[in-house]
């Protein structure tokens, strides 16, 4: 997750840019990125290094965006560097610093007086982003996220009429899967019950299993008991018992939760879209997909989806012994190779782990199309530090103008805004730390 700050509110209005880093820093720094680099290649092949172009291109538009904006609205605008920590190379080009920095973990665009605490000489009041007017000002803070939508528009254009998807539709619905066998995991309760390739299972702990989503909630509370278990084999039913719970693979040692099978997946067959209705419906797609996502953060954030998400960290603390009810079971499935992602945030890191997993542009092209919807929906959250909280600040601003009939500007007192600020980005911090440890701990690809 990356929220992108142009210049942080209550920050000392007075530092100056960093000084220019020494020729022999600025090698030993670029030394240990190309190393780290070589590193992440090596564990994970080449795929990882265009995982990491296409991640740090959708950060570099998202700021591109706003520079673009700035630039054209007259704003004096500073500095624009790729990746933040200690500078590795810049050049100036006139009123604006570019350069690299030594984490390629995003970018970042510095644009002068973002707020009424920055100290600006007098010279250069005219152009900060303060006293731009309303539709300037709004222009620049909403041009990142504008770029990212365009990301994901064309991403998503490119999958319609290009690569072809499953169904003709963007992430389609899950089909209603049989509750027939297709595959048992060696080392997982089914297998020590005997389960097999083609077995139909029809009743756990005397529920009807009709299909494989029954068969989930009903494992899922289920969890450390060991219960009746039917199924048919070759026409007969048979019966035995089953204790569904946490589990390792024997063949990669990966972990499992739940009984430890995969259900018959029936393909859906890939369809491209013709290049002119495309257009219209990779607008669709990007509509439905944004909501899928907001809908997606709005259960992480409510009160049961932050319970669980606790669960999941105290979970994996603990070893990874999921044998309670907090367990939650996965169901990797032959269409994706990989479980139902449970309720909880992807990091950097599990966006390697399944971008370098994956058998097909397809998949990779969703994984970069839903990462830049992401960023839109993040970034316009109404709050500080993210774009959404400018955004939300230029409005008040403005309808407090119109209200008080003012002839200058009316600036809101981001000072009282601090504490607040201070409160989400702890809480960012929290989420990132704790994101980057679930998929370490308990990866979302096994």
């Amino acid at each position: 997750m990356t929220a992108t700050d142009h210049h942080p509110p209550g920050a000392p209005p007075d530092v100056e840019p960093d000084a220019a880093p020494s020729a022999s820093s600025s090698w030993l720094r670029a030394a240990v990125v190309v190393g780290l680099v070589v590193v992440l290649t090596a564990k994970f092949g080449l795929l990882a290094l265009l995982i990491l172009a296409g991640l740090l291109v959708s950060i570099t538009l998202h700021e591109l965006g706003h520079y673009i904006a700035a630039k054209r609205s007259g704003m004096l605008v500073t500095e624009f560097f790729l990746g933040f920590g200690p500078r590795i190379w810049s050049t100036r080009r006139g009123e604006t610093e570019y350069g690299l920095k030594a984490i390629p973990a995003g970018a970042y665009v510095r644009i002068v007086g973002m707020h009424n605490l920055e100290e600006v000489p007098s010279d250069e009041e005219a152009r900060t982003y303060r006293q731009a007017t309303f539709p300037r000002r709004l222009a620049t803070i909403l041009a990142g996220v504008t770029m990212n939508a365009i990301i994901a528009l064309v991403l998503i254009y490119v999958m319609l009429a290009g690569v072809g998807v499953a169904g003709g539709r963007i992430l389609p619905d899950a089909p209603k899967l049989h509750s027939v066998v297709d595959e048992v995991f060696g080392g997982s309760p089914a297998a020590a019950a005997g389960l097999q390739k083609g077995d139909r299972i029809i009743r756990l702990d005397g529920v009807a299993v009709r299909d494989f989503d029954t068969l989930r909630r009903t494992t899922q509370t289920r969890m450390g008991h060991t219960v009746p278990l039917i199924y048919s084999r070759d026409g007969h039913l048979h019966t035995t018992t089953i204790t569904p719970g946490s589990y390792t693979v024997t063949d990669d040692g990966s972990k499992g939760c739940g009984i430890g099978v995969s259900a018959v997946d029936p393909e859906q067959p890939t369809e491209r879209v013709n290049p002119v209705a495309a257009v219209p419906r990779s607008f669709v797609e990007l509509g439905r997909v944004t909501g899928m996502t907001v809908q997606g953060l709005g259960r992480l954030f409510s009160p049961k989806g932050l319970t669980d998400y606790g669960h999941q960290v105290i979970d994996a603390s603990e070893g990874g012994d999921h044998a309670t009810p907090k367990c939650v079971p996965v169901a990797p499935t032959k269409a994706t190779g990989t479980p139902a992602a449970p309720n909880r945030l992807l990091s950097v890191v599990g966006l390697f782990q399944i971008g370098t997993s994956a058998k097909s542009a397809e998949l990779l092209l969703v994984l970069f199309a839903g990462l830049n919807i992401t960023l839109v929906v993040v970034n316009l959250i109404p709050l500080l530090p993210f774009d959404g909280g400018h955004a939300a600040i230029a409005i008040y601003e403005r309808i407090q103008e119109r209200r008080r009939r003012l002839k200058g500007r009316y600036f809101v007192d981001v000072a009282k805004l601090l504490p607040l600020t201070y409160v989400v980005v702890a809480v960012l911090f929290l989420l990132f730390v704790s994101s980057i440890y679930l998929d370490i701990a308990s990866p979302i690809t096994q």
